[in-house]
Order: structure tokens, then C-alpha cells, then sequence
């Protein structure tokens, strides 16, 4: 199956400080034809029709009323991450845009990180450290 076949999924950007994870991209690629945001802001009336998703790394790239316009085919707005606060759900909705997200995604992290930080507060482990000393931060 050719990229042409593929749909379009409308992204950041696939690398530099915007873009979506590495890791997702070969993933990505399999099931989709990846547009990132410069290319569809290049070519709106020839990428815009194409376009059946977003997918949002890191709040990027921002959905706007504008943005929803220009993208007729799109069915789904994914964002890759537990909150949905960046988006404007009703007016994704008012388009007829459904929303995915991945709530338990960052689950153990979160929880992991907890517990580092309860022991290191219980252990009293940064105490020990002062400015100036070697790998503390400024």
C-alpha cells in the first residue's frame, strides 16, 4: 500500500523540539500518510481534503476553529496523553470531530515518580546537597 492510499494524519512536526516521539513515528507511518503542520500550512488545498486525523504530541499542534475548517475529512483529533484540557471539545464536537486520548498511558510513571519523591523527602536525600556542590543545579 502506497503512501497515497494511506490517510493523512496532520502531526507537529517529526523532529526538533515540536515533534511527536520518535518512537511513534515508524508506528505512525505503517497506518498513515504523516503531513506535518508546515507542509499542510504550504499546500492547505491539496493536504486539507486529505487530512483524516491530528494526532497531538506535547499540545501540538494547537486545534483551532481555522484549523477545524480547512481539514473537511477529518474524523478524529488523538492526543497522546492522559488530559484533554488543551482542546476545545465542544467545538471539536460542533465539526462532528471525535476526541481519543490515553488516560492510563503515564499511569506508572506517574505513580514510580511519586514514590521516588516520598522516599527522597522520607530519606531527607536532597538535604544533604548545596548549591555549589558538583551535580547539583544551579
Amino acid at each position: 500500500m502506497g503512501d497515497q492510499d494511506l490517510p493523512g494524519v496532520l502531526v507537529s512536526d517529526l523532529e526538533g523540539p515540536h515533534g511527536i516521539c520518535e518512537d511513534h513515528v515508524e508506528d505512525l507511518k505503517r497506518h498513515f500518510n504523516l503531513i506535518t503542520m508546515q507542509d499542510f500550512l504550504e499546500n492547505k488545498a491539496q493536504l486539507g481534503p486529505k487530512i483524516q486525523a491530528v494526532y497531538i504530541w506535547g499540545g501540538r499542534p494547537a486545534v483551532s476553529q481555522e484549523l477545524l475548517c480547512s481539514l473537511p475529512s477529518l474524523k478524529i483529533v488523538a492526543s497522546a496523553g492522559a488530559g484533554l484540557d488543551h482542546l476545545d471539545l465542544g467545538l471539536v464536537a460542533s465539526f462532528g470531530v471525535k476526541v481519543a486520548n490515553t488516560p492510563h498511558a503515564v499511569s506508572s510513571p506517574t505513580a514510580d515518580l511519586g514514590m521516588a519523591l516520598l522516599l527522597a523527602a522520607a530519606r531527607r536525600v536532597v538535604e544533604g546537597k548545596q548549591p555549589g556542590d558538583a551535580g547539583f543545579p544551579d
